[in-house]
């Protein structure tokens, strides 16, 4: 039988054993202290087979789960409301310290399945990585204590329906350790992002034809040659596979008799590189006398690195000639930038991809978490000063504005995009109403699929526009995410339209 626990809305500290107190001035209820969940059994978080997966490859262990069933109540007189890192008002949850072998963090599951990552403060409020923490004692974490009301439609969403935490005012904490010396990436540092990209995303162009997927060798670079080529370029944390994975067999079959089999893949670094250095590499692939027409399908930061192949050829030393991009799809590319790549939103971003992997678990859940959860352990462990191809996403950057000025007269552009609320039933249903509020106040309230501004789907600047007739714009009532913009049955259509 869990442990359960009382909570008054005082400040005193809960003991609930093991080492772990808590301490929630404002909230009323009750803290239960649970089992930890076996991988591939369903917790209040419903999760995935691949999310627990993912998570088990990448070493994190489970440690201790705790479940709060709370209501807002006055603060106590004449004390002062605990506050998070970003000011916002928060409960503490003290842990004991594994010492130093070990990193921890805690994801937090609010009531409507909204996932959150914390890591560790120190007394000043400020991030603590466990690298630069004192010796014994524990760990503090500070979570958020907004206790959310749901919109009507999660009231009337199936009992199983994935992603959801089943009762108002519930909050679940996962206690989450993993080794601080990885086995593949060693001492966890900056570094290690890098390191792990070698290793697991490195640079290489493959076949994307159904049941080819083999690098491509110097005849194969030949044959692309033989005619019009249809180009893929996946975005953050991802691979071709998972990018493009929601697109049906039967679309890519059309697409890849329509090319003559000359579909292919561009796989690459999306984190510890800059989208200069993945085209630079991409050109120096290409053999000598080799002459390419193009069109490309991208997502998301792919996206960009389109726009470097398709105008700036030229800077990589590459006859312009050599390389010409007929049609470039853009599908959720952050063209003016995105908040969540600067270094201040960087857990919001982990929050919401994480989410929309558990919430859309079918299209690359594996491949995309694993990246993810690395920088979790890094941060968590080092704290991140910085990505390169990150912040080559972040607004206004020196290299946005050189994509404006690049060069794209011979290039017909397509789009895809739309705004994201927690409107309707089902999988939109997901989010509540606070959650989704935290992901637009980052944005200004402005429309946005989670992580790109939806404003710059299409529109950049002022250098470029996309037309109305070539855009296929999702609306909100129909929730979809960033990541699933491929699987709607509308973009395959759309596809097999502009790609004639």
């Amino acid at each position: 039988m869990p442990d359960i626990h009382q909570l008054d809305g005082g400040t005193a500290p809960v003991n609930l054993g093991g080492g772990y107190t808590l301490r929630a001035p404002g909230l009323k209820g009750s803290a239960r202290v649970l089992g930890t969940r076996a991988p591939g059994s369903r917790g209040p978080e419903q999760a995935t087979e691949d999310f627990d997966r993912a998570f088990a490859d990448a070493g994190i262990e489970e440690v201790t789960a705790i479940e709060l069933a709370v209501s807002s109540s006055p603060f106590p007189r004449a004390a002062a409301p605990l506050r998070g890192p970003d000011g916002a008002y928060a409960f503490e949850l003290r842990v004991p310290d594994l010492g130093p072998d070990y990193g921890q963090v805690v994801l937090a599951i609010d009531e409507q399945g909204a996932m959150h990552w914390h890591f560790a403060v120190d007394d000043e409020r400020k991030l603590q990585p466990s690298i630069s923490r004192s010796a014994g004692g524990g760990r503090t974490f500070l979570i958020p204590r907004e206790v959310a009301t749901p919109p009507a439609a999660a009231s009337t969403a199936s009992p199983g329906a994935r992603g959801l935490v089943s009762f108002v005012g519930r909050k679940l904490l996962k206690v989450l350790i993993y080794p601080v010396t990885d086995t593949l990436l060693g001492p966890l540092t900056d570094f290690a992002v890098g390191r792990w990209e070698a290793h697991r995303r490195p640079h290489r162009v493959r076949h994307f034809v159904p049941g080819n997927d083999a690098v491509l060798t110097p005849t194969d670079w030949q044959a692309l040659a033989g005619g019009p080529a249809l180009l893929f370029v996946h975005g953050t944390f991802s691979t071709a596979r998972s990018a493009f994975g929601g697109i049906p067999g039967a679309t890519l079959e059309t697409l890849a008799a329509r090319y003559g089999g000359r579909l292919f893949a561009f796989e690459h670094p999306t984190l510890s590189q800059h989208p200069r250095d993945n085209a630079r590499w991409f050109f120096s692939q290409m053999p000598a006398g080799v002459a390419l027409e193009v069109d490309i399908v991208c997502h998301s930061r792919g996206g960009l690195l389109s726009r470097c192949l398709a105008g700036c050829a030229a800077d990589y030393g590459i006859d312009p000639a050599r390389f010409r991009v007929r049609r470039l799809v853009l599908a959720g590319v952050p063209n003016q930038g995105t908040l969540l790549a600067n270094p201040e939103h960087m857990v919001s971003f982990l929050d919401r991809m994480t989410t929309a992997l558990n919430v859309f678990p079918d299209n690359g859940v594996s491949d995309v978490m694993e990246g993810l959860l690395t920088i979790v352990k890094v941060a968590g462990h080092a704290g991140l000063t910085g990505l390169e191809g990150l912040a080559s996403m972040c607004p206004g950057n020196e290299f946005l504005d050189e994509l404006d000025r690049a060069a794209l007269s011979d290039c017909t552009l397509f789009g895809l995009g739309g705004d994201f609320e927690p409107a309707g039933s089902g999988l939109g249903a997901a989010f509540c109403s606070a959650a989704d509020s935290l992901i637009d106040r980052v944005f200004d309230d402005a429309p946005n699929d989670l992580v790109v501004p939806a404003a710059g789907m299409r529109n950049w600047n002022g250098a470029l526009h996309i037309a109305d007739e070539r855009f296929l714009d999702f609306p909100a009532s129909r929730g979809v995410m960033h990541t699933s913009y491929f699987s709607q049955p509308e973009t395959s259509v759309s596809l097999l339209k502009w790609l004639q």
